[in-house]
């Protein structure tokens, strides 16, 4: 028979002993996870387990708020997926979260991390789903692995002890420079840790950018393979690079020698290409037109020729045509000063020789006098100058003149041509024979205009011309003049401007002051025309310093 001690012993020992069996179920085992006594039961849908298994633990926030119940597969779902089933202990997960299956250590064990996206509500209750594209998974190690192993195999074994050597060599003798890199880094990363929220922002950004390169992988291959041939071909051309890098400082400096040969006049010459430049913007919607004409222009002459047509034959067409309309011939040459037809040599001809008939006038209707002004919509014009002024077009004649003498042209008497010598004083200017004013009587005699005066270049400046100083010229007066000789005037009734004076004169130019005489008899100077004392290289003349 038991005693009271032993009794008492056996009541101490059942008692601890049911007190660690329920321990053992409740805080190991978990017994209460897998009956569902006090538990919420999740659903976690996976495209695949990332290494998740059952008993797996299930935090939030870094404390442990359950376990993984069961891992299957999920038949019911379109795509194959998989199912976890968590069992929770807290009644308060925010519904809106996010689950990251991640790894504990490299023996491979996993855990669901829950992270909420919010504090309020509404929370996770029994029957919730967390959905696949909330959840996210670890990266795996074994592709990783495969991909270091075929790297490790592209090396070439036999260079392998040379790259360790020249590895060797490339860091022995550089512990100093080696702990300087590394302080270094290691205070660049100290920095990082200070603005922690922009660099992820910049890693979180630079994924589209990373995204776009996996996209084009096939043409880096091919960017790289293209270097690769173009460094071989170097290789082969070693010789001539080499040639290239010995002569390349001879060549350049004898580009620098020609630049600053030309700096005296290639100034003069960027500058006069101002003009051009300006003119092109004025006359810019013309030159747009020819630029979209000249192309089916020369399409449609090519179209003409044999080759360039089904028949094999030109396409032509020629008629017959008999001065209809007949041809200008006011504003050019008098009869008087036409050449026989079997003189064939090439002579100078007057300036401003166009139809100078009426703009109305049907004859040459495409000719100058009608060029439309760029800079005046609206206004016709032969020359620049019209078209910029606020003058009229005035023509020289009315009608072409069927026989009889020529109306006489200013422009042309100007320059030295004589008017027609079959013109009478009792006829008009303008007007067909027998139906203009009467001329007047011719003036007893007139002076001939003065010549443009061209003032003289100040004494000192002239020895730097490199000419010694000229005589002074003697006066100038009135020439005696016949009577006989002067040639009468007939009365302009379209005109009133005065005779033009000399169309020429001749004007000094002091290249070491930059001193010139103008047109208008004044003095002039252009300062970016002299040559400095200081020394200029071709980069000051190319970039205009």
């Amino acid at each position: 028979m038991l005693t009271r001690f032993v009794r008492i012993q056996l009541a101490v020992f059942t008692i601890v002993g049911v007190i660690g069996l329920v321990v053992m179920f409740v805080q190991y085992m978990q017994v209460q996870s897998i009956v569902g006594i006090g538990r919420v039961t999740v659903t976690m849908q996976l495209p695949v387990t990332g290494g998740l298994y059952r008993y797996s633990n299930v935090t939030y926030r870094g404390v442990q708020v359950g376990r993984v119940t069961d891992v299957a597969l999920d038949k019911s779902a379109d795509d194959l997926g998989v199912t976890a089933t968590l069992s929770l202990t807290s009644t308060t997960i925010p519904a809106d979260l996010h689950a990251q299956v991640r790894s504990v250590s490299a023996a491979g064990e996993v855990y669901v991390d829950l992270r909420p996206e919010t504090d309020s509500a509404p929370y996770l209750r029994d029957g919730s789903v967390i959905l696949a594209d909330r959840v996210s998974l670890p990266q795996p190690v074994g592709p990783v692995l495969d991909n270091v192993s075929r790297l490790v195999g592209t090396f070439p074994k036999d260079s392998l002890h040379t790259l360790i050597d020249e590895t060797y060599r490339s860091v022995n003798g550089a512990q100093y420079d080696m702990q300087f890199l590394i302080d270094s880094a290691t205070t660049i990363a100290g920095d990082f840790n200070t603005v922690g929220d922009q660099s992820r922002k910049l890693i979180q950004d630079a994924d589209p950018l990373l995204d776009s390169q996996a996209r084009t992988v096939d043409d880096i291959r091919t960017w790289t393979r293209s270097l690769a041939g173009a460094t071989d071909q170097l290789v082969v051309n070693d010789p001539q690079v080499r040639t290239l890098l010995t002569t390349g400082p001879g060549t350049a400096q004898e580009v620098s020698r020609l630049l600053d040969q030309l700096n005296p006049t290639l100034p003069v010459l960027l500058a006069n290409l101002t003009t051009v430049g300006q003119l092109a913007v004025t006359y810019n919607p013309s030159l747009e037109q020819v630029l979209v004409l000249y192309p089916p222009l020369v399409a449609a002459i090519n179209a003409a020729a044999p080759d360039h047509n089904p028949t094999g034959m030109a396409i032509a067409s020629f008629r017959i045509q008999i001065s209809d309309p007949p041809a200008c011939t006011v504003g050019f040459l008098p009869p008087s000063e036409w050449r026989p037809g079997y003189e064939t040599d090439t002579v100078d001809t007057p300036d401003d020789l166009y139809c100078k008939l009426p703009q109305d006038s049907p004859i040459a209707v495409r000719g100058v006098r009608n060029f439309p002004c760029v800079t005046k919509p609206g206004k016709r014009a032969p020359s620049a100058a019209i078209c910029n002024s606020d003058e009229e077009y005035e023509p020289l004649a009315q009608r072409n003149p069927p026989v009889g003498p020529y109306p006489r042209d200013p422009n042309l008497e100007a320059q030295g041509i004589p008017p027609d010598t079959r013109w009478f004083p009792d006829q008009g200017l303008y007007a067909p024979p027998g139906q203009g004013p009467s001329a007047p009587p011719p003036p007893a005699g007139a002076p001939p205009p003065a010549a443009l005066p061209v003032p003289d270049l100040p004494r000192d400046n002239e020895g730097s011309l490199g000419l010694p100083p000229p005589p002074a010229p003697p006066p100038m007066g009135p020439a005696p003049q016949d009577p006989s000789a002067v040639v009468p005037v007939t009365p302009n009734s379209l005109t009133t401007a005065a005779p033009p004076g000399p169309s020429a004169a001749v004007a000094g130019y002091n290249p070491r002051t930059g001193e010139y005489v103008g047109p208008d008899g004044q003095l002039y100077r252009q300062s970016e025309l002299i040559a400095t004392g200081e020394k200029r290289t071709w980069q000051d003349l190319v970039l205009g310093q």
